[in-house]
């Protein structure tokens, strides 16, 4: 019953778990392929079964043969560009070393005598979980560097945090190990295979907890960047309500313009004439939106930040040439110029030029977008870029606008040069 137990069961825990984890890791760095779940479930069920059967060979080559089919399994059910192809591959060579490295380094502590084990047993349960477990601190971190890298929002304490469950599984396992030696009876192994079953289920329960975490946040993100926009897009018609309001008044009392005019220059009032008729022209000027782009959106936040420019005395100067942003989303469009310009005025308002540039043009494949603001001092420059001037500030604007301009193939640049910040942007198609 005993070596049932040790060379059996324990195997197969540890083997299924591993298993589970690296699909679970594919799924949670994305998918492009949509399979449905009966068959998803039932391919990974077949291969995991099979896998479990092949192992009982004691065959290092077969073992490592099936696990390569996991990047084709990957291909077809998660992921079908080449790069995901990559990091499947990754996934299991990381975990092939990790075993091997593992298997090298604790059999080094048991044979210098730092863990000590009074019989084999013992020796070979830990040996086993404590690999399985490692394998999986390893996966997870691989699965976390990979999603930093897409740029989803998961922070250092997220990445530390998901680790804890399993370092401590490690030591309660040492722990139980210890205690249980001294009578290793049928009872108290069953006992230790039952936590190791619920330590691995609490695992991999955990770590859908914290998939669903990161999942949220990027929805909240997402949302902000919404609710961003959508402020936006009110004041803009609320702008357009009040304007209607005066065009109204403005038609109401246009006879009495003319009339004005009329017996202006009648009395050979000239020059009085030709500045009420520039006063009537600067009031239907205030009237009319200014059109920068064809893209609609990008109209109404230019519209928005200019309006805010001229509150804070900022000379605006915009061109943007007949670009077509259709292949960007409408959110994007927002984080991306909402986010710089917001920056921009800031920027200005404090400095003595008061001035905004902006550019926008096609360079080949690639849309350029040029920002200067003036600026009142010489921003802080470090390795990494510019640091804020802003007090008690996360840069999450930025770090929005980066992984924007990431999502869609660019490149962004920052400098400084004769009292102007200068923001470069190239987006690709």
């Amino acid at each position: 019953m005993i070596e049932t137990l040790l060379y059996l069961i324990l195997p197969l825990l540890g083997s299924a778990f591993i298993l589970i984890a690296i699909f679970n890791g594919m799924k949670c760095i994305g998918t492009n392929i949509t399979v449905t779940a009966f068959k998803k479930k039932l391919i990974l069920t077949v291969y995991v079964v099979i896998t479990l059967l092949l192992a009982f060979a004691g065959n290092g080559l077969i073992n490592l043969i099936a696990l390569l089919f996991i990047p084709v399994i990957g291909h077809y059910l998660y992921n079908n560009l080449r790069l995901y192809v990559v990091y499947y591959t990754g996934f299991v060579v990381a975990l092939f070393l990790t075993d091997l490295l593992s298997t090298l380094f604790l059999q080094l502590l048991f044979q210098s005598g730092i863990i000590y084990f009074i019989n084999k047993s013992a020796y070979y349960m830990v040996l086993i979980i404590t690999i399985r477990f490692v394998e999986f601190m390893v996966l997870k971190l691989l699965v976390n560097v990979i999603r930093r890298r897409q740029k989803e929002q998961i922070t250092r304490r997220q990445m530390f945090n998901s680790f804890l469950l399993p370092a401590f599984s490690i030591i309660n396992l040492f722990s139980m190990m210890y205690f249980m030696q001294v009578y290793p009876s049928e009872g108290s192994i069953l006992l230790f295979e039952i936590n190791i079953a619920l330590l691995i289920g609490l695992n991999i329960y955990f770590t859908s907890v914290f998939d669903i975490i990161i999942q949220n946040t990027h929805l909240e993100n997402e949302l902000n960047l919404y609710g961003q926009q959508q402020v936006i897009q009110s004041r803009y018609y609320e702008n357009l309500d009040q304007k209607y309001d005066s065009t109204r008044k403005l038609v109401h009392d246009i006879r009495n313009h003319i009339l004005a005019m009329e017996h202006l220059y009648e009395e050979q009032q000239n020059l009085i004439g030709c500045q009420y008729t520039k006063d009537v022209h600067g009031i239907l000027n205030q009237l009319g939106q200014n059109y920068y782009t064809s893209n609609k959106l990008l109209n109404i936040i230019l519209n928005d930040k200019v309006q805010t420019m001229q509150v804070h005395g900022i000379e605006a100067d915009i061109k943007i040439s007949e670009v077509d942003l259709s292949f960007i989303r409408e959110v994007d469009i927002t984080t991306l110029f909402a986010n710089i310009l917001d920056n921009a005025i800031e920027a200005a308002a404090d400095s003595q030029d008061k001035r905004i540039i902006l550019r926008v043009v096609m360079v080949h494949d690639f849309i350029s977008i040029n920002l200067r603001n003036s600026i009142l001092n010489e921003p802080v420059k470090t390795s990494t870029g510019f640091l804020s001037t802003k007090v008690s500030h996360e840069g999450l604007g930025l770090k929005n606008v980066e992984r924007v301009i990431e999502n869609y193939k660019g490149d962004v640049q920052y400098e400084w040069g004769e009292q102007y910040f200068i923001t470069r942007i190239m987006l690709g198609f």
